[in-house]
């Protein structure tokens, strides 16, 4: 058995079910089970049941444990080792959300694979409490995301503070202000009334997202009951949504790069900040305090800092 089974043991433990933890891992699913069979046999216990939906035995338990316990040990040794020998071997785990990865990695990636191109890259998407999850359970070595972290002994790292955006249908706009939309433009470009929206509709993100909690805080400061229509996991859909003139959304300014080409039908969209201190949110890295970091990771870091300007 080696650290390939292992892997691939893991994979089946998660999903139990063959055939996706087969897609998950681009390998056939006959190839799978006969890994998973290998195993059994020379572990001489049966790790799943198969009947009536695949699960996992006592024995399968005591391994999860177990193989999640070496796999780590394994990543944390090769990443050691490749810093010692500058050899830069391993594996970088990353979790961030799905917008905030749009919006950053495609100018933070190039610059990082072409330092460390021995490196291999894990990537997990997840909102915020998901992200804090897979770095408590020592799934992620590095997450990406807003403050504040709850979970406790984790390193911050600031990369950018960040204002929201009103993103407004430009439609939206014209039909509130008419004649004096383009002077109200230019008013809210220095910031946003809030209230002057009222009784237009609202695409925001579900609760349980960092950026949800601080518009929600928000909203109640200022009394401000938005007429909610659409509630999403991803800030692309409510940014797509705004475009298409189905509704305000509000987000961080960064995540605005990951904003969609607008439709040839689509008016476009107006910005307006939001410069009530309270909603401005600082992005950071954060890493456990009781887990080696390597190099790799921390000049992953400095490299997103580097592309926000930090």
């Amino acid at each position: 058995m080696n650290f390939l089974h292992l892997k691939y043991f893991l994979m089946v433990a998660e999903e139990l079910n063959i055939t996706r933890a087969a897609e998950r891992l681009y390998i056939s699913q006959q190839s799978l089970s006969a890994h998973i069979s290998n195993i059994e046999r020379e572990l001489e216990v049966k790790l799943f049941t198969r009947s009536p939906k695949l699960s996992l035995t006592y024995a399968g338990d005591l391994l999860v444990a177990t193989a999640t316990q070496i796999l780590e040990l394994h990543s944390q040794y090769l990443s050691k080792v490749g810093d010692i020998s500058r050899q830069y071997l391993g594996v970088l785990r990353l979790g961030v959300s799905h917008t905030c990865g749009l919006a950053l990695l495609p100018e933070v990636l190039p610059r990082f694979r072409a330092e460390f191109p021995l490196v291999e890259f894990s990537l997990f998407e997840g909102n915020s409490n998901q992200l804090e999850d897979e770095l408590s359970h020592g799934r992620a070595d590095l997450i990406i995301c807003f403050q504040p972290i709850v979970m406790e002994e984790v390193t911050t790292v600031p990369l950018t503070q960040q204002r929201l955006m009103m993103v407004v249908p430009r439609t939206f706009t014209n039909r509130l202000f008419g004649g004096q939309a383009d002077e109200m433009r230019a008013q809210f470009a220095q910031g946003a009334d809030i209230g002057a929206f009222q009784q237009l509709p609202f695409v925001l993100i579900k609760r349980g997202n960092r950026t949800r909690s601080i518009v929600d805080q928000y909203f109640s400061r200022y009394y401000f009951k938005p007429h909610l229509i659409l509630e999403t996991e991803n800030t692309v859909t409510t940014l797509a949504m705004a475009q298409a003139g189905v509704g305000i959304t509000i987000c961080p300014e960064l995540f605005l790069r990951a904003l969609p080409a607008p439709a040839p039908s689509s008016a476009g969209v107006d910005l307006f900040p939001l410069t009530d201190p309270s909603t401005f949110s600082r992005l950071v890295a954060g890493y456990r305090q009781d887990r080696f970091l390597s190099h790799f990771a921390q000049r992953f870091i400095e490299i997103a800092q580097e592309v926000l300007d930090v």
